[in-house]
């Protein structure tokens, strides 16, 4: 940060303005809190900095996001490199326009600038606050206190107030349905809420482009050759409400987020706001989705069948328009440290290689497998395979374990509204601290349902038994003629989730896409010991990696 270049030996005043939302811009709180700042300044001889930006405009206190990133932390740099010289005075209005952190957090705010030099000026009652005073009136610090812990109590108050009014909108609408208003206007870019009709609508133009995303990519596309040919056919891209900006090209970072977004099929998933305790950074935690909010722009089988497609791993690069060689392509993963199994080919034949292993990453150890001795297992297992495959449970089954564990997690976010409340007026005591304690345990709790929830509801949108007998019957057919290598893997993707190769206890373990029980086939290898003999174990970390933390993401 440059210095600001001083021409005047007057002390200098720094105003700083915030409010918290962006819709207060178009108010009075901009021009009010200016106009204070610019009146002190001349009745007490300061020279009013306009150098500096000094607005946080729709920045939160609340988090302390306007000391961390905001324009007053750019303030608390420039004074700590000496840019601001001691004995400068900052204006705020009050002293929630500082902070609204917890007490400890704001009183370390408020230390920081006062040990600099920093005089600090509450416009609305015309405190200055400075080390001298301090020094001399220590009991002044007392207002600031009381301020600070009113700013907070107030943001903690207003928070738990929204949490509880969403869970009030969110129960009225399962009990009642829309009633003819919006649940929610920030709707996904093909839908609108009709004012005329009272109720969400396609967006037509829009809804034809995502049609196409899951057609497209239904019909073996990749993310970038749809991204590509619609920036070709110069197709605009979609604005946002507000004063969002609109994209300037299409991206493949969207389009999966349209493909994997439940709103295509019309179900809403709302979210909860939490931030890390450590770092304070912001997490959108999803709650339990609301089906049928939205009219649907793609029919069911469509989605899941895209759904199940990006769940497995598909070729890149340039390999990305090139047709599978293996009929496992995608599908196939390491039993010992669950990452992906890769093609390797040595002369006139071809391996299957875990891909940590084949780039000597630590953790695998290198054991090569023919690919013919895995293709083989499996054809001729094929209609053994199909035939002892899981069924997975009714539709109505599921439907009463989503029935229970949608009930458990209503209670939790009832519990956690109400230990909210228990903190916010016992703040400070033992029994806020065993709250706090015994919050971060619900929390816990209750984001495990939601995942469940969410596996549960997948689940049971693709086991139909219908969907399920013909995914089936179509594996059989597959492995048992003479189908080709890219219609077998493409056949086996739509069925299978997840296939681990298991060099050292000669199997193969299948997860399908239908079901969470496991079935496995015999698949001998140079590389099973023959020396005793031991019971297999199905490696769970690699066929279950979404509940593991066997996988080290960072290597």
């Amino acid at each position: 940060m440059d210095a600001p270049v001083r021409t005047e030996a007057q002390t200098k005043a720094y105003s700083y303005v915030r409010f918290s939302t962006p819709s207060q811009a178009a108010g009075a709180s901009l021009q009010r809190q200016s106009e204070k700042a610019a009146k002190y300044a001349l009745e007490h001889g300061l020279t009013l900095d306009t150098e500096l930006n000094m607005t946080d405009l729709g920045v939160s206190a609340f988090r302390g996001k306007n000391a961390r990133t905001g324009a007053l932390g750019e303030f608390l740099e420039a004074v700590q490199k000496g840019y601001v010289q001691r004995g400068s005075y900052l204006l705020i209005e009050n002293m929630d326009r500082l902070s609204r952190a917890d007490i400890i957090t704001a009183q370390a705010l408020f230390s920081q600038l006062i040990v600099s030099g920093i005089t600090v000026v509450t416009l609305t009652n015309l405190e200055a606050y400075s080390l001298a005073r301090l020094e001399r009136e220590p009991e002044a610090l007392l207002l600031v206190v009381l301020e600070l812990i009113r700013a907070n109590k107030e943001s903690v108050r207003k928070a738990q107030l929204i949490g509880d009014a969403k869970a009030r909108k969110k129960k009225r609408l399962a009990e009642h349905g829309l009633e003819g208003k919006p649940y929610t206007r920030q709707t996904p870019a093909w839908i609108m809420w009709s004012e005329e009709e009272h109720r969400y609508t396609l967006i037509e133009e829009r809804a034809a482009i995502v049609r196409e995303m899951f057609e497209r990519m239904d019909a073996g596309d990749g993310l970038v050759r749809i991204a590509r040919d619609l920036n070709v056919r110069s197709v605009p891209t979609w604005g946002r409400s507000g004063k969002q900006r609109t994209a300037d090209h299409w991206r493949t970072s969207y389009i999966r987020k349209v493909l994997t977004s439940t709103a295509p099929i019309g179900t809403f998933t709302p979210h909860i706001t939490t931030h890390d305790e450590v770092t304070r950074a912001r997490r959108d935690e999803p709650m339990a989705p609301v089906e049928n909010l939205f009219p649907a722009a793609v029919d069911a089988d469509t989605y899941w069948r895209v759904n199940r497609k990006l769940s497995t791993t598909a070729a890149r690069g340039r390999n990305a328009r090139q047709l599978p060689k293996s009929i496992v392509s995608g599908i196939v993963f390491c039993a010992t440290c669950g990452h992906a199994v890769t093609r390797v080919a040595k002369g006139d034949y071809v391996y299957l290689v875990c891909s940590r292993a084949n780039m000597r990453a630590r953790g695998c150890a290198y054991k090569a497998v023919r690919y013919e001795t895995v293709e083989k297992a499996l054809r001729e297992n094929g209609k053994h395979l199909v035939k002892e495959a899981p069924r997975g449970k009714s539709a109505s089954a599921l439907d009463k374990q989503i029935e229970r564990t949608q009930h458990e997690a209503d209670g939790m976010e009832v519990l956690t509204f109400e230990l909210l409340e228990l903190i916010a007026e016992e703040r400070g005591s033992p029994e806020a601290t065993a709250a706090s304690r015994r919050l971060r345990e619900v929390e816990r709790r209750l984001k495990s349902l939601q995942r469940e929830l969410r596996d549960l509801r997948t689940q049971r949108d693709t086991m139909t038994i219908a969907s399920v007998r013909d995914r089936l019957k179509a594996v059989e057919r597959a492995l048992t003629s003479n189908t080709d290598v890219a219609e077998t893997n493409a056949v086996l993707r739509d069925a299978i989730r997840r296939i681990v190769l298991d060099p050292e206890q000669g199997h193969l373990w299948i997860r399908w896409h239908h079901s969470e029980d496991v079935q496995d086939v015999r698949c001998f290898t140079r590389h099973m010991d023959w020396t005793e003999f031991r019971e297999t174990t199905p490696p769970m970390h690699a066929l279950f990696p979404e509940n593991s933390n066997a996988l080290d993401k960072t290597q």
